[in-house]
C-alpha cells in the first residue's frame, strides 16, 4: 500500500496566526494485477479518530480562575500561546491496479487523527453558580470553534479522496503517484488557507463566544 501523512495544528483565541506543519512518512507495496480494463477507484469516506486531552485549571472565583488559565494555557513558543489547540494528522494509503498499458489507484483511503487539547476546571463547593455557568458556556463555544478546524480537515480529506477517484488511468504507476502527490499538495495548500481564514473570520473563536470571562 502506498502511504503518506501530513500533520498540523491550529491554535485558538490568543493566536494571531494559525500554524500548521506537514510531514511525509510511509512506503509502498504494490501487488500487480493483470487486467486489461482498469477499474475506477471507489470513493471511501475518511476514517476519523478523535482524542481529547485536558490540562487542569483551578480557582473559586473568576479572577483566580482566569489567572490560572493564563498561567497554564498551551504555550506554542515564547510569544504564542492558546487556551486550546486542535492537532490533526492525515494519512493516506492506496495500492496500484495496473494492466499492460495503464495504472489506476486501488482503495485510496484517508485516515484523519484529531487531538483536541483543552482546559478543564472542576469547581468546588465555593464556586458561584454564575461562574460555573459562565465556564460551561465558554467550554461549549471553545469546542464549537475547535471542531470547526476538525471539520475543515475532514472535508479536505473527503475532497482529496474524490479527486483521486476521478483521475484518468496513467501510463505508468510512477506517473500516477506523481499525479496523486500533486493533488495532495494542492489540497494541503487549500486547507492551510481555509484554516487561517477561519481563524481570521472568527478571531480565533471570539466571534463564536469562545471568550472567558
Amino acid at each position: 500500500m502506498k502511504g503518506r501523512s501530513i500533520t498540523g495544528f491550529v491554535a485558538l483565541i490568543i493566536f494571531l496566526i494559525a500554524v500548521t506543519v506537514f510531514a511525509g512518512e510511509g512506503g509502498s507495496t504494490v501487488t500487480p494485477v493483470d487486467n486489461s480494463r482498469p477499474q475506477r477507484n471507489t470513493v471511501v469516506p475518511p476514517v476519523v479518530n478523535e482524542t481529547y486531552k485536558y490540562y487542569e485549571v483551578g480557582g473559586c472565583c473568576e479572577k483566580d480562575l482566569l489567572c490560572d488559565l493564563k498561567e497554564k494555557c498551551i504555550r506554542i513558543d515564547d510569544r504564542k500561546k492558546a487556551d486550546s489547540i486542535t492537532n490533526w494528522k492525515m494519512k493516506w494509503n492506496y495500492g496500484h491496479h495496473h494492466s499492460v498499458e495503464t495504472c489506476t489507484t486501488d482503495s485510496f483511503t484517508v485516515t484523519v487523527d484529531v487531538v483536541f487539547s483543552l482546559p478543564k476546571w472542576v469547581p468546588n463547593g465555593q464556586a458561584p453558580a454564575e461562574l460555573v455557568k459562565k465556564w460551561n458556556n465558554y467550554m461549549e463555544k471553545l469546542l464549537l470553534h475547535e471542531r470547526g478546524h476538525r471539520d475543515r480537515a475532514v472535508e479536505a480529506a473527503k475532497k482529496l479522496t474524490q479527486a483521486v477517484s476521478e483521475l484518468s488511468p496513467a501510463d505508468t504507476c510512477t506517473a500516477l503517484d506523481h499525479e496523486i502527490e500533486t493533488l495532495i499538495q494542492a489540497h494541503k495548500d487549500k486547507l492551510l488557507k481555509e484554516q487561517e481564514e477561519y481563524d481570521q473570520i472568527t478571531r480565533h473563536g471570539a466571534t463564536q463566544g469562545a471568550v472567558f470571562p
